[in-house]
């Protein structure tokens, strides 16, 4: 490995942006750069050559970028790195829109993790809807655990997807935040908006597969219910994600701390154990647990009387059985879903600007 080829692709240029776009500073400062780079692949005086000359480039840098900030009316960097203004010209909505179409780009160039991000929920899919295939009316304890599965398999791909997103372009983002490119919140919530389609259409696939397969019923409206059910709920596992990855800052440290935001909300998710059965001292965990709301959304709306009589025969007995009410739906499940998105998108964002900031 070259140490060289990560000094030219991450070092060489700092860019600066303008009223359409970003820009190079100098065309003569990257040929150089590229003279450097030919230069140390012989591996001789590497060392001493590449501190040289790259600190050589840094200074010219520099002295141009503050002359272009200057004549833009932006304000560089201070010594400590961090950016002491920040004054776009062509405002946060612009700025939101490119850096959404530029995220959209990356995910349409990555074709394989797209379709295999397809398949995972294809194939768990249909060995779901084999397993369960066409159950009986009289056999509403399956019903549940499929309504869970629904809930539970679409929430968690939602939360392993995206635990990356964040700490793969952490360093790009703060080199162009250090440079004045963009404000921290419209970075983050581009990222929120292109993982809105995948959250969607990808849940959809997996609930039609299921629903029309396991139960002997073709209404739309449940089914269209229990779709925004899973939908709001994967958007609530992708806030966790994006809270545990900025916590964690590194792709591994991500990973590693995503159970441990999603089990509990696995546990307490109504389906091992009743809700009225939970022990107070560990309510704080039930009240924070998305899965518990999709569930039991999920079971009101199929057991109950949204968009028509129940297909199973004892409806309203399994929803009194699982301690539950049926006016729960819109007096505590949805609002309890978009509340718990929210309050976790807004952790991370808060935990980004500190740690960017501080360097915590």
């Amino acid at each position: 490995y070259n140490p060289a080829d990560f000094y030219i692709k991450t070092l060489v240029e700092s860019p600066v942006f303008t009223g359409y776009g970003y820009e190079n500073v100098s065309q003569n400062n990257f040929m150089a750069s590229r003279e450097a780079g030919a230069h140390c692949t012989g591996f001789r005086r590497i060392a001493s050559f590449c501190s040289v000359q790259y600190e050589t480039i840094r200074r010219n840098l520099r002295e141009e970028v503050l002359h272009t900030i200057n004549d833009t009316n932006n304000k560089f960097p201070n010594s400590s790195g961090m950016p002491v203004d920040k004054s776009s010209n062509i405002g946060i909505l612009k700025e939101l829109y490119h850096l959404s179409w530029r995220n959209l780009k990356i995910i349409l160039r990555n074709p394989a993790l797209n379709h295999l991000r397809l398949l995972q929920h294809v194939f768990v899919a249909i060995i779901c809807s084999i397993t369960f295939f066409q159950l009986e009316p009289d056999k509403e304890r399956d019903m549940a655990g499929v309504l869970f599965l629904m809930v539970f398999v679409t929430s968690l791909f939602g939360l392993f997807n995206n635990i990356q997103v964040i700490p793969t372009e952490l360093p790009l983002f703060a080199r162009e935040y250090r440079s004045g490119a963009y404000y921290i919140l419209t970075w983050f919530f581009s990222k929120v908006f292109t993982e809105i389609p995948a959250s969607a259409v990808l849940p959809l696939i997996f609930n039609t597969i299921c629903f029309f397969t396991v139960f002997e019923v073709t209404n739309a409206v449940k089914f269209g219910y229990i779709w925004i059910i899973c939908y709001l709920t994967v958007q609530a596992s992708t806030a966790v994600a994006f809270f545990a990855s900025v916590l964690g800052w590194t792709p591994l440290n991500a990973l590693a701390l995503s159970p441990a935001f999603y089990a509990p909300s696995f546990i307490f998710s109504g389906q091992f154990i009743l809700i009225e059965n939970v022990r107070e001292y560990m309510e704080i965990f039930q009240i924070l647990s998305f899965l518990r709301y999709g569930h039991e959304g999920a079971i009101i709306v199929f057991f109950g009387h949204y968009g028509g009589d129940t297909y199973a025969l004892n409806g309203n007995a399994t929803i009194a059985t699982l301690t539950m009410d049926e006016d729960a739906l819109w007096n505590k499940d949805l609002p309890a879903l978009v509340g718990i998105t929210g309050m976790y998108y807004i952790l991370a964002l808060i935990l980004l600007y500190t740690r960017t900031h501080f360097r915590i």
